[in-house]
Order: C-alpha cells, then sequence, then structure tokens
C-alpha cells in the first residue's frame, strides 16, 4: 500500500503549502550563497523541513546528497560521508545541496560530531542545508556561528484542512461534517500526521464520518493552548475536545481560566454567550470540590463540563486573537517585580553588611519613608550619597 504522504507528496516549489515566506528566504539565501555559511532550517516535525530541500534541489536540477546526522554522528562516519561529494562537481546536475538532518540528534558521546559539520561547512563548494528541532541544544553553540537560522511555524489548521480535502476528493472518499476540521486541529500544525492519520481513516472506505475518529485515537503530543480554544469552541465534538485537553501543554485548571476569558471574544450572539457561562460555572463547581474534597475524580467532570461549550452554539467564525488570563498577567507581573525587589535588598544589604532578610524587614520601612519625603526632582535617577539607585528602583521601593 502506498503512503499517502509520498503519493500527494509536493513535485514542485509553488505545491507546498503553509511556508511561503520560508521558502522565500531560503531560495534567495540560495541564489546569494557564499562559502562557509549554512542555512539551518528549524521547527516542529511535519512542517517541510526536508521536503523542502528536496523539491527546490529538484527543481533547480541538483545533485541531493543526504545525511541523517543522528544515524552518522561521529567526526570519522560524517566526513567519510560528506568530505568528497562536498568537493567534486556532478556529472548530470547542475549543482550539488549537501542536506545534513537531525543535527540535534548528535549527543555529547558522539566525539567531533559537531566540529566535522563545521568543517564540511567551512570547505563545501556548494551549499550546505542543516536540519534541526531543536537549534538552540547547548551541543549546537558551536555549529550557530556558521549558520543563518530560518525557523519554520506550524502550519495553519485552515491550510491542512484544506489539503485533506483536496486527497479526498483526488481519492473519491465522501467526507461528513467537520471531521477535516478537526483532524486540522489535532494534527497541531503536522501536515504529515493529518494525511497519515486521514488515510487511516479511509481504509477501506469511500465515506467517513465523525464518528469514526473515537476509533482512531489521539496521537501522543503536546498541543498549544491556541489550538485547544478553537477546539473547546468550534469543535461541536465532545470527543475531539476531551482527547485534545488530555495531551494540552496545560493543565485544565490554567486551560479553565484561558476558556473564562476568551468566552466573550468567540460568541457574539448574547443567548450563545449565556449558555457559554452558564456551563462553564457548572465546571467551576467541580473545580472547586477538587480542592476542598481532594478528590482528583472532579477535574475529569471538570473538562467534561467544559467540553460541553463546543455544542452550546455557533461562534462568530470571525478572527479571534486569544488572549492569556488577566490573572496570568498580574502573577507574571507580580513575580517579575519581585525578582527586582530582591535585587534591591541584595544591593542594600551588602551597602548595609547585613542580610536580605534584614533589609526587607528592618532598614527597607525606613528608607520608603526617606525616599518618599524628597521630591523625584531632586532624586534625578539615583541618592546623592551612599548606595545608588536608580529611578526605576526608586518607584518600586516607593509604590510598594
Amino acid at each position: 500500500m502506498e503512503l499517502w504522504t509520498e503519493k500527494y507528496k509536493p513535485k514542485k516549489i509553488s505545491e507546498i503549502v503553509g511556508q511561503d515566506t520560508v521558502i522565500k528566504e531560503v531560495i534567495r539565501w540560495l541564489n546569494e550563497w557564499k562559502p562557509g555559511k549554512a542555512l539551518l532550517l528549524t521547527g516542529p516535525p511535519g512542517v517541510g523541513k526536508t521536503l523542502i530541500a528536496e523539491t527546490i534541489s529538484r527543481e533547480y536540477g541538483w545533485l541531493l546528497i543526504q545525511l541523517n546526522a543522528s544515524d552518522e554522528r561521529n567526526a570519522e562516519a560524517i566526513e567519510k560521508q560528506l568530505t568528497e561529494a562536498t568537493k567534486e562537481k556532478p556529472l548530470f546536475y547542475k549543482g550539488k545541496l549537501i542536506l545534513i538532518d537531525e543535527v540535534d540528534g548528535i549527543t555529547a558521546n558522539d566525539r567531533g560530531g559537531v566540529n566535522a559539520i563545521i568543517k564540511i561547512v567551512k570547505t563545501s563548494k556548494f551549499p550546505v542545508l542543516l536540519i534541526a528541532n531543536d537549534p538552540y541544544s547547548q551541543k549546537l553553540q558551536p555549529l550557530r556561528a556558521y549558520a543563518q537560522i530560518v525557523k519554520l511555524s506550524r502550519i495553519d489548521t485552515r491550510t491542512i484542512e484544506k489539503r485533506l480535502k483536496e486527497i479526498c476528493e483526488k481519492e473519491g472518499v465522501k467526507v461528513e461534517g467537520n471531521l477535516l476540521k478537526d483532524l486540522a486541529r489535532w494534527s497541531s500544525g503536522d501536515l504529515r500526521s493529518a494525511i497519515n492519520d486521514l488515510q487511516m481513516l479511509c481504509q477501506d472506505k469511500k465515506e467517513i464520518k465523525e464518528s469514526d475518529l473515537e476509533a482512531l485515537g489521539f496521537r501522543e503530543r503536546e498541543v498549544s493552548i491556541y489550538n485547544i480554544l478553537p477546539t473547546i469552541f468550534r469543535s461541536k465534538n465532545i470527543n475531539a475536545v476531551m482527547k485534545a485537553l488530555e495531551n494540552c501543554e496545560k493543565d485544565p485548571d490554567e486551560v479553565f481560566w484561558w476558556v473564562e476569558s476568551n468566552i466573550p471574544y468567540e460568541f457574539t450572539n448574547r443567548e450563545v454567550l449565556a449558555k457559554a457561562f452558564d456551563i462553564l460555572s457548572k465546571a467551576d463547581i467541580f473545580r472547586q470540590k477538587v480542592s476542598e474534597q481532594q478528590n482528583w475524580r472532579f477535574k475529569m467532570y471538570m473538562s467534561e463540563m467544559m467540553a460541553g461549550i463546543s455544542l452550546v452554539g455557533e461562534s462568530s467564525h470571525h478572527f479571534v486573537k486569544y488572549v492569556p488570563p488577566d490573572r496570568f498577567s498580574i502573577l507574571s507581573k507580580l513575580k517579575s517585580q519581585r525578582a527586582k525587589m530582591a535585587e534591591i535588598y541584595e544591593k542594600l544589604a551588602r551597602y548595609t553588611h547585613s542580610n536580605e532578610k534584614v533589609v526587607k524587614n528592618y532598614y527597607l520601612p525606613y528608607i520608603k519613608v526617606m525616599l518618599s519625603s524628597k521630591k523625584k526632582s531632586e532624586l534625578k535617577g539615583e541618592t546623592k550619597e551612599g548606595v545608588e539607585l536608580t529611578k526605576e528602583e526608586i518607584d518600586l521601593i516607593t509604590s510598594g
């Protein structure tokens, strides 16, 4: 059986979806390439990193020399595979493109692997593309000096849904309801996995229904809160919401506050808005019982109630820029302020030859009174004598 990811793989650059800006940047870099610098493509799985290299080399008439660094990781293996290839001109191609995949798969035990890649980049007579999921890994620090980083984002849900619909039309498969939309959301921006899931659903079928999603299961992966919220508000499928919540990067309690903050933006119809808040209030009852009775089963009930919001009615269907809950913004601000105050305590403790606790409990109240009694115009950003305080530090002390 032929995999649909291969069957429907783009043959031309123009057929690659969701990465137009990145492709333009890669092509510009290739056209302006000079020896000694590589291009490092980074991003989550399934967004087209390797595909871009394969498609561009085919369209340019270049020979693609590919090496997976996680398989050939030590210096000897990398040099053996690539040293000659980076020097010799191909006989039947216009040029070459050197692709080293999964460079972040090199471990500390793979002696000289990163240095060998740097050597290849510095000496290659042809462009070198590197691929990594995490380019900021500590082990890749020496390599980053020799590479320009280009980040690929997760593919938009609507783009994935459109691509899945095109495949279904070509395969003659009839689709019920919002199945493709749910499948696109579940993929978390991974087009390759979405196509694999679709093929699994369509096996020996010419029609697929929303109920078929239950048999598919939900792939193990973290899901961003920004992908969870559209599922909660618009999927009209409780199972889809529950499976997404199970794999969300955030705890259900935190998701609860995200939902509360964004319901007014999602539902503009007052009747639907009231229903959504009514369901959320019932979810809140179960949320409170978790802490009151220490019964964690209530958290599942809370999640099920939140999932019911997807059934309240039509959302506004306009683009919604989801915002974090105010309480998280406040907590983040307070955390930042506490960190800055800790620096002030440490500075004053060094000057007074005491410790931070003494400064906080005994000295700071007097310092606050002294600073408040002076006109801020007289302070001019710092105290006249003794320890120097910036205007920001003075404002922080006097406002506390």
